[in-house]
């Protein structure tokens, strides 16, 4: 299998976002940023300061912004990156109520865009990547929400990194792809599946650009998890897995494997944690342990299996395995697993374990809304 020559680890957005600022500030040649969040704040003016002086500088400065989660900031993007030579592109637009709205959303989009129109395909990814050379991922979208600088201990728990290595240049074929589907998606989609279809069970850089890929990845999960010998540990901000993963997790923990759960106590989505309701009921039947997350909202998605640690956006829900384009990599390197161990054990220390008290039968109609966001758990 292939692997890294140098990994960073962050739990802290304030760490994460300042290595970033420093990497900006000695870029060369290039800084492409794709983001489902890029809000307009305090930590992202700055980041859009340092994205302008880098221009200045010669470098080839490159942002694509979801549609949907970047929905609010996008007029303020808009501009500053038009006044300040900014490449800024929307992934799959959404109409704004304004007329003079319709204008700019022709301008990022080839065709424009209908109301609702690919309202499922979003870039959930969270990247960076310097002169083609360092890539930073993770969970961490562009916002102050995770730094213990802007808002305090409101904070978000999150986990990022940053990779060197040859992989990084598959990284770099993807934001491409992304780049240029915002005005030739039907081309694009094409090259994607040429040009994407990796051998994902031997990647330590994990792509779901196409359906094949997401298919692969999801059977590669569901071969891990039934191969796993000692421990899987999982944290995930958006627990709704599909009934395949969910009989995995439950056969790994009737041979034996230690499976542990670790999600949010309070949730920025509550509609996510009515959805999972009878799922996590059902695991803390099972003897599963679970525990949620208590000292702030936990947004990281992290994965131990057995001596591999996982670090990117995936959630595990139906969204991240069937519409969103996703990135996570795998990291096998002892001191590296041992870090993410260390991690989860300061993690569970700042949660409580989940009880069967905490899951009693509800009043009608709270079971009412659980069912009906159960429901929607495709939309999630």
């Amino acid at each position: 299998m292939e692997s890294w020559s140098q990994v960073q680890i962050f739990h802290s957005g304030d760490d994460f976002f300042s290595s970033l600022s420093q990497d900006i500030r000695q870029a060369r040649r290039s800084v492409t940023i794709e983001s489902y969040i890029f809000a307009e704040d305090k930590l992202t003016k700055t980041i859009l300061q340092e994205l302008t002086n880098a221009r200045e500088r010669g470098c080839t400065v490159k942002i694509v912004v979801d549609g949907f989660g970047s929905y609010t900031s996008i007029p303020y993007l808009d501009r500053f990156c038009t006044d300040n030579g900014l490449e800024l592109r929307v992934f799959h637009p959404l109409p704004y109520p304004l007329i003079w709205a319709h204008q700019f959303v022709l301008k990022y989009s080839w065709r424009g865009s209908l109301l609702f129109k690919r309202l499922n395909r979003r870039t959930h990814r969270k990247i960076a990547i310097i002169d083609e050379k360092r890539a930073y991922l993770g969970s961490m979208n562009f916002t102050q929400e995770h730094c213990v600088s802007y808002v305090g201990d409101k904070a978000w728990r999150d986990t990022g990194v940053w990779v060197e290595g040859e992989p990084v240049k598959r990284l770099v074929l993807a934001f491409q792809i992304s780049y240029l589907r915002t005005f030739m998606k039907g081309l694009l989609t094409w090259v994607g599946r040429w040009r994407m279809n990796e051998d994902v069970a031997h990647s330590v850089l994990r792509l779901n650009t196409t359906q094949r890929t997401r298919k692969k990845l999801y059977r590669d999960l569901l071969r891990r998890i039934s191969h796993a010998e000692s421990r899987i540990y999982l944290t995930t901000a958006y627990f709704l897995p599909r009934r395949s993963l969910l009989r995995a997790l439950l056969k790994a923990a009737h041979r034996g494997v230690d499976v542990q759960l670790l999600i949010p106590g309070k949730s920025d989505v509550p509609m996510v944690k009515w959805a999972a309701f009878y799922i996590v009921r059902l695991l803390i039947q099972r003897q599963i342990p679970i525990f949620e997350y208590q000292k702030s909202i936990l947004h990281a998605k992290t994965m131990i299996i057995d001596n591999e640690a996982f670090v990117g956006s995936f959630n595990l829900n139906h969204r991240s395995i069937l519409h969103d384009l996703e990135v996570e990599v795998i990291l096998q390197d002892p001191p590296l697993v041992q870090n993410m161990l260390e991690q989860w054990n300061t993690d569970i220390a700042n949660s409580r374990p989940a009880s069967e008290k905490d899951f009693t039968t509800p009043s009608w109609l709270t079971r009412i809304l659980y069912k009906i966001a159960f429901r929607l758990r495709y939309m999630l």
